[in-house]
């Protein structure tokens, strides 16, 4: 290579690097917006975040040659489609729940996942989530969706330890079912 194509390479080098950083700042800046309009900001990002689950997820069924090869990895690519679907019906825009089956799939998880109803116990599922992606490979886009969910879980998991002390869960009513003395 000489000096004319090594000038051009590190130009093109230099122009791509500039143009990724200005990117990923422009992105940043706007997670960042989502996060400080609260819980329902940050139930946009987790529901982008299911919906890349449920599409890697299914994607991953695509290798048809795979399922003898290996079929652990086929069940991971089912876990993944399911806790998806689940992060999606959990973060559903208000506006979708006029759909009967979605409210009725919501209503459900709240009663028998009751750990997903608070900012902690979401992020905890996806933490768990995250870190399953993050097993499956390196560097692909398995990896990036896990990086990203692990975030998510950890954004949900300060926010209800104070991270935006306005947004923190509330502590349940107390049921009044027995006598308290005082």
């Amino acid at each position: 290579m000489d000096e004319s194509q090594a000038n051009v390479a590190f130009t093109l080098a230099k122009e791509f690097s500039t143009s990724a950083l200005t990117t990923t700042m422009d992105m940043a800046g706007k997670v960042k917006d989502y996060i400080q309009r609260g819980p329902e900001g940050v139930g946009y990002l987790c529901f982008v975040g299911g919906a890349a689950s449920v599409f890697l997820g299914l994607l991953g069924f695509l290798d048809i040659a795979g399922i003898l090869m290996s079929p652990l990895q086929y069940l991971v690519n089912a876990y993944q489609t399911g806790f998806g679907l689940v992060v999606c019906v959990l973060e559903a825009p208000p506006e979708w729940l006029s759909n009967a089956r979605l409210a009725k799939a919501q209503r459900f998880i709240h009663e028998f996942a009751k750990f997903l109803t608070t900012f902690g116990g979401r992020g905890l599922f996806y933490l768990f989530q995250g870190s399953l992606d993050l097993s499956l490979d390196t560097y692909s886009l398995t990896w990036l969706v896990g990086c990203y969910m692990c975030c998510m879980g950890g954004v949900c998991i300060g926010m209800q330890y104070g991270l935006l002390p306005e947004y923190r869960d509330r502590d349940p009513p107390q049921s009044r079912d027995y006598i308290g003395i005082t």
